[in-house]
């Protein structure tokens, strides 16, 4: 049912952080369920922002293709449930939103490569792979709450997230900037002053939260924690060579490869290399970010 009207098939709505027109289908949304933290991020985030702008509740159905008992990884510190259940409660106005999970579901059977069902474009003609939605650009905005995103920084601290220890190897899109820039990077920032502290996908989801909290600023690849960046509003830089990476990473400075760089103003070495004078360009875009998507949250 829609807006608790049981003749309403459809709502269109316009987005007016990127001015494009969506339609919601249902007061429940339908998210295929992954072990990734940055999908479950993602589609909360839409969620929420459809929620505030429509100034209706709305509840997330997360599918799973196993029981509740999962693990991704033995050495995990925490399952994707308690990931879930944690950022909820975080979340900004988070009464907006519910969620509940269905778990031993034939995923592949409703999701067609979908990441979100009950959304789509009014033409239908949906984002992604083979005309899926997987990717609701514009609509993928949120925030923390106030206590979790005021917290004091520490002088010439960095974190940074990288796939160096990941359990399973990243598509080669994500790593366009190897494990060996990443070395460079952390080094050129250690010879600069800078205090490192490197997060992985196994750091539990409270530490890494207190070290980007503290950070001044933040430099990761296109997964893991970068919707904790994104709902920060943190200084940010992101690598990765995918059309998504900047539909995810709108308020960051994006690096695609260092031969596509090469190309652009400064590779992300060379960026690096001169970090106190090019912290302008990111404090510019985190700015433009905040200016353009804070007055709709807060409506």
């Amino acid at each position: 049912m829609l807006l608790g009207n049981p003749h309403l098939k459809e709502l269109i709505f316009k987005d007016p952080y990127l001015a494009k027109k969506w339609v919601l289908r249902d007061n429940n949304i339908l998210v295929r369920g992954t072990p990734g933290t940055g999908d479950f991020m993602f589609t909360m985030c839409t969620v929420f922002y459809i929620a505030n702008l429509l100034k209706t509740k709305l509840n997330i159905i997360f599918y799973w293709n196993h029981d509740q008992q999962y693990e991704h990884h033995f050495e995990d510190p925490e399952s994707i449930f308690e990931k879930i259940d944690y950022v909820h409660s975080i979340c900004y106005k988070n009464e907006l939103v519910t969620y509940e999970h269905v778990f031993d579901f034939d995923v592949d059977n409703l999701f067609r490569g979908e990441m979100l069902l009950n959304l789509s474009t009014p033409s239908k003609k949906q984002i992604g792979e083979k005309g899926k939605l997987t990717m609701p650009k514009g609509l993928n905005t949120w925030k923390f709450k106030p206590h979790i995103m005021n917290v004091p920084v520490i002088p010439k601290k960095i974190t940074i997230w990288r796939f160096k220890f990941n359990a399973v190897a990243p598509p080669a899109w994500k790593s366009t900037y190897t494990n060996k820039h990443w070395d460079q990077v952390v080094q050129s920032l250690l010879n600069q002053g800078w205090s490192v502290t490197e997060i992985d996908y196994r750091t539990p989801i409270r530490e890494s939260l207190w070290h980007m909290q503290r950070s001044e600023l933040l430099f990761g690849y296109d997964g893991m924690w970068h919707y904790f960046a994104r709902m920060l509003y943190k200084r940010t830089v992101i690598t990765g060579n995918n059309m998504i990476v900047t539909s995810h990473n709108p308020q960051a400075l994006c690096f695609f490869s260092p031969k596509i760089d090469k190309t652009r103003r400064y590779d992300l070495l060379n960026f690096v290399k001169s970090l106190d004078t090019n912290i302008v360009r990111l404090e510019n875009i985190i700015t433009k970010y905040i200016s353009k998507v804070d007055h709709i949250i807060e409506n």
